[in-house]
């Protein structure tokens, strides 16, 4: 019967026992308890402040990459308008040059088609007078008479329209 006292329920120990229990639950519970529940307590306030100021730093750094990449557009859309503004600047100021050459030549040209008239009206006054003084010394020694300056001026311009008929 030994080995029944082993397996046998002791109500005065299981009381004890829970006695026991109880005052140890309540002295942790008057000097322990509220002092980890402070603890505990700042923990969780640290843990939630942590949360909230990299919750705002992320915000910031949110805004302050938003307000970089609006600077960074503007200062491409700067850029490109300076570009296109340069471009244009220099696309009129080509054709001004552009523009003034072709002036220039134009103005070269008909001076020169002018100097090349005059030359021309020159050469043919010279011409003239030079066939017209041959024409009077062959006419007077053919007729040996003097031929008179009417008469003259028409063996000239006979010549003359004569000579730019023929090839």
């Amino acid at each position: 019967m030994q080995s029944l006292d082993i397996i046998s329920i002791n109500v005065w120990n299981i009381l004890i026992s829970l006695l026991n229990l109880l005052l140890i639950y309540l002295i942790i519970k008057k000097f322990l308890f509220k002092r980890v529940q402070n603890v505990m307590n700042e923990r969780q306030s640290q843990v939630e402040k942590i949360y909230s100021d990299a919750d705002e730093s992320r915000n910031t750094a949110n805004q302050m990459k938003q307000e970089y990449e609006q600077h960074l557009a503007d200062a491409r859309q700067e850029a490109d308008a300076m570009i296109k503004n340069a471009t244009q600047a220099a696309q009129r100021k080509s054709d001004e040059i552009v523009a003034e050459a072709n002036n220039q030549a134009s103005h070269v040209k008909q001076k020169a088609e002018a100097e090349i008239e005059q030359q021309k009206k020159q050469m043919l006054k010279d011409v003239r007078n030079e066939i017209s003084g041959l024409a009077v010394d062959i006419a007077s020694k053919v007729v040996e008479r003097e031929i008179s300056q009417k008469d003259y001026d028409g063996f000239v311009d006979e010549f003359i329209q004569n000579v730019g008929e023929q090839p």
